[in-house]
């Protein structure tokens, strides 16, 4: 199971993504951004694909170009899910035939949402839900309640179908005894005027996007006491793609 969402903030044009899964690692193996987009590989996660985008929008190609391009050249593209969005309002959106159900995305302005191995699509949609109707909220902490909403709308699912090739049957598993219950959550923001709590992950909790919100609040009040202690002299750099020449 994962649920991400990938924005944009028409404010200060900061891209960003969030999301959480039933496995440790999300921030290592899903999100992606740059100053120029963002994108959430899952499913049957493929990193080399959310690092290609990154490359190939930096080259100045649109984000749905990208998109296309890297699904048509990919093997296994009915497992996996892809997020993705650019400038000039460039989106990408891709889930395959083979992904667990319940999956599906949503299209807004300036954001997208998907997830797979989902409850029902009502956790998909709360969390566009929240997304739309909180845009006074700041944009990180926006990112994190609107993957919060598709939790408490029930998240993912408590067991799972799949084909087995070997006994050539239908097998039904619980979520836990197949994934563990070790879960994890992420965010991650790139701007040009880079925060601290631009880049935080749970990589490792029974309850990891909730767990992730008090991150974010406990090192935004580190933050602020460190800015006023040395007076703004602290330069904050996160990591996010970017060319390093």
């Amino acid at each position: 199971m994962t649920l991400s969402i990938v924005a944009r903030d028409p404010q200060s044009g900061d891209f960003g993504v969030c999301g959480y899964t039933d496995i440790a690692g999300y921030g290592s193996l899903v999100p992606h951004v740059s100053i120029s987009g963002a994108v959430a590989t899952q499913a049957y996660v493929n990193v080399d694909n959310g690092i290609e985008l990154m490359e190939l929008i930096h080259n100045k190609l649109s984000v749905n170009k990208a998109g296309k391009k890297i699904i048509k050249k990919d093997k296994n593209k009915e497992m996996r899910q892809m997020i993705a969005i650019g400038l000039n309002n460039s989106y990408f959106e891709w889930t395959g035939d083979n992904t667990l159900d319940f999956k599906s995305s949503i299209k807004g302005k300036n954001y997208i949402v998907a997830g797979n191995c989902m409850k029902n699509f009502n956790v998909i949609k709360a969390c566009a839900d929240y997304f739309e109707s909180h845009s006074d909220e700041i944009f990180s902490l926006r990112l994190i309640n609107s993957i919060n909403a598709g939790d408490k709308e029930g998240g993912h699912i408590k067991k799972i179908s799949y084909f087995d090739n070997v006994s050539k049957k239908k097998i039904i598993r619980s979520t836990k005894s197949v994934f563990g219950d070790s879960m994890s959550s992420a965010l991650i923001i790139a701007s040009k005027s880079p925060q601290i709590w631009h880049n935080l992950r749970v990589d490792s909790h029974k309850k990891p996007i909730r767990q992730l919100k008090k991150i974010y609040l406990s090192t935004k009040v580190s933050s602020d006491k460190l800015n006023k202690f040395y007076g703004g002299a602290i330069e904050v750099k996160p990591y996010y793609w970017r060319r390093i020449n």
